[in-house]
């Protein structure tokens, strides 16, 4: 049959709202007992509506969930969690979000124990169980006095040995605290980093190798070695610590401007695990506890398989550390983000998160010697449907001071429609989060949720993106509200010099950070027609002001700092512009946010609506800094596509009643 012909934003596709939310599962973590071969990991899935479970799979592959309702596997330290569990012989260590304690959960009987006293105030994560599994180690973040000024950050021991709940400061002092990590070799010796404000995790950081005192009264520290981040007039970003079976501890840092792998034995020195330093990423930005880049082999100590970012794709590799050499692993995968050594028999075997554009997320067991590999999850329920997905063109365009940006294009597409002669079709310019990460090439199912009807998409890595090296992720530091909207409006600019999308319909779209450039976009620079925000940041002042202790003074290296540079702030503030957005705006945001307030959002829409400008403004009950429950993701890309068609002036198949304030007022 004939393609139909259609007008851009009118065709209908498959993946639509349902298709993406019922299919879907999120999965993280993924661990497998080495004594059993049973494998655990997190997940959201639709069943859920929201909630995080574990899950587990026997050797026998039968799959059963390890922590029914109501027990949430989520924590919230530093708000955005990660490292929710970890694994022992016979049970694992949880945190629950329900009441905020760590639980043992027996893996055969599913019984849970607290092993934390009854304390909402006190959130733990990113847990490390001790070898003799008589005690762990693990973050714990304090809300007794509940300020981001006022939040306590400490390293805890909690014992496992005990019959009721006890808990030790182990390390406090400084600001933060992430990836106590044990040494297999010598258990009294463990590694952990931590930093201060005003930096971040990728910033700068103390990497700490220490010795125990391990007694039945108390844990402590007897000796302490700092490895990375003495010079403070230098900033270096060191993390992921990680030990080999030989006793060797690996760990990333930044000092030569890329993240690269470097070796310590105790009583010796820090050393590069390659001859020189590589312009290549082997980890990326810190957001979450528990990153897993690389990974020594089981078989041999003395080899890393690791992943590295070179150009914004993904590439698994094995480096030898007594070569000092590295070996590509040629995969079919875009991206992968996980990484975690285990074996098969006499086989090294890699337990990979993976994907690319038209592959979705998915975690699979790599066989280094037979270069195969087994899918163990995929991310979603059914088959990736042919002719409707888009296929990324990356892009390295020019921007301001003659500088390179990058970006992925992502054409319409859909086998069963074609657009009228002549036409163009819209384009969504996305703004990442953060601002300190970057998009990728994965299966993006909310992207070719536009793509399949006709809009076009640009995913924009402006200057502050990770994947780059330091240099390019400094080029945002003061200039927050500058450079990333520079690049935004730059490559909305390349796409209509080369004729591949509609001038009279570029809209710009972000989420957090990526929000917040949205905004900038459309107060300080004329180039696009529509903007949508998602928890979206309006008034940089309140930000500086009403935000959580993680990101407290992140705008410090962003713009600059406060108050000593108020003016700065109201002046790259888009709520204090408001008079100068002259286009249609939406914006979608959680009541429960603590990371970007729902505040931020209502002063811009009130802002807005009393210069008659047409706004829709969508909340969500129960949702945060992001929106898990499947109703309310439903309703965000309903809302989001019905609203770009009322302003660009067509209308989706699946359209819904929203209300637009000033509707009359929309160009015609």
């Amino acid at each position: 049959m004939s393609p139909i012909i259609a007008p851009y934003g009118e065709w209908k596709s498959p993946i639509d709202v349902d298709f993406i939310t019922s299919s879907t599962v999120s999965s993280s973590e993924l661990r497998k007992n080495e004594h059993t071969g049973e494998l655990f990991w997190a997940e959201i899935n639709s069943s859920t509506n929201g909630r995080q479970t574990i899950m587990t799979r026997n050797a026998e592959g039968v799959t059963s969930e390890l922590t029914p309702a109501p027990f949430i596997a989520r924590n919230r330290v530093h708000e955005y969690g990660g490292g929710i569990f970890a694994l022992a012989r016979e049970y694992l260590v949880s945190s629950n979000d329900e009441d905020c304690r760590l639980y043992k959960v027996n893996t055969t009987t599913k019984e849970t124990t607290p092993l934390t006293p009854e304390n909402k105030a006190w959130r733990y994560a990113d847990i490390a169980i001790h070898p003799s599994e008589k005690f762990l180690i693990c973050v714990r973040e304090d809300h007794t006095v509940d300020t981001p000024q006022t939040v306590i950050n400490t390293l805890v021991v909690v014992r496992l040995d005990t019959q009721e709940p006890n808990v030790q400061v182990l390390a406090e002092g400084a600001d933060f605290y992430s990836a106590p990590r044990f040494n297999p070799a010598n258990p009294s010796d463990f590694a952990y980093y931590s930093w201060n404000h005003p930096f971040m995790t990728w910033d700068h950081t103390q990497m700490y190798y220490n010795t125990l005192t391990i007694t039945d009264s108390a844990i402590t520290i007897a000796s302490q070695t700092l490895l990375a981040g003495a010079d403070k007039a230098h900033e270096e970003s060191s993390n992921q610590p990680r030990f080999g079976a030989d006793g060797t501890l690996y760990f990333t840092s930044d000092k030569t401007g890329f993240w690269n792998l470097y070796s310590y034995k105790a009583g010796g020195k820090v050393e590069l695990v390659l001859q020189e330093p590589v312009k290549a990423e082997f980890q990326g930005p810190a957001w979450r506890f528990d990153d897993s880049s690389f990974y020594p082999l089981k078989s041999d100590p003395t080899k890393i398989a690791s992943i590295y970012s070179l150009d914004g794709t993904d590439h698994l590799c094995v480096i030898d550390t007594k070569t000092k050499t590295l070996k590509d692993i040629p995969t079919e995968f875009t991206v992968i983000d996980s990484i975690l050594s285990s074996s098969q028999g006499s086989d090294d075997v890699l337990l990979l998160g993976v994907g690319s554009y038209n592959l979705p997320h998915q975690y699979i067991s790599y066989n280094l010697r037979t270069n195969t590999y087994d899918v163990l999850m995929k991310s979603s329920s059914v088959e990736v449907p042919n002719g409707y997905i888009s296929k990324p063109v990356p892009l390295t365009f020019k921007t301001t001071g003659g500088h390179d940006a990058y970006a992925l294009f992502y054409p319409p597409a859909n086998v069963d429609y074609v657009a009228p002669e002549g036409t163009l079709p819209p384009l969504r310019v996305l703004s990442h989060g953060g601002p300190t990460t970057a998009f990728v090439s994965d299966l993006n199912w909310s992207v070719n949720y536009f793509t399949s009807r006709g809009i076009a998409c640009v995913t924009v890595n402006y200057g502050g993106s990770t994947n780059y090296g330091r240099e390019f992720r400094d080029r945002l530091r003061t200039q927050w509200g500058v450079v990333d909207i520079d690049d935004c409006c730059n490559a909305a600019k390349y796409l209509l010099e080369k004729k591949l999308v509609d001038e009279d319909k570029l809209a710009i779209v972000g989420r957090s950070a990526g929000g917040y450039s949205t905004l900038a976009a459309l107060a300080f620079r004329d180039v696009f027609k529509a903007g949508v925000s998602h928890f979206g940041i309006g008034d940089l002042e309140i930000l500086a002001k009403d935000t959580h202790k993680f990101e407290l003074l992140y705008p410090e290296s962003l713009i600059g700092p406060y108050p000593a540079a108020r003016d700065l702030y109201l002046e790259r503030s888009p709520l204090y512009s408001a008079d100068k957005i002259t286009c249609p705006c939406a914006f979608f945001q959680g009541l429960e946010d603590k990371v970007v307030p729902p505040n931020q959002a209502e002063m811009m829409v009130n802002a807005l609506k009393k210069r008659g400008l047409p706004v829709s403004y969508v909340t969500f009950e129960g949702e945060g800094h992001g929106f898990r429950i499947p109703k309310n993701v439903k309703t965000a890309l309903l809302s989001e596509v019905t609203f770009l068609g009322r302003v660009f002036g067509f209308t989706p198949f699946d359209a819904i009643p929203i209300e637009i304030i000033n509707e009359d007022a929309i160009p015609k």
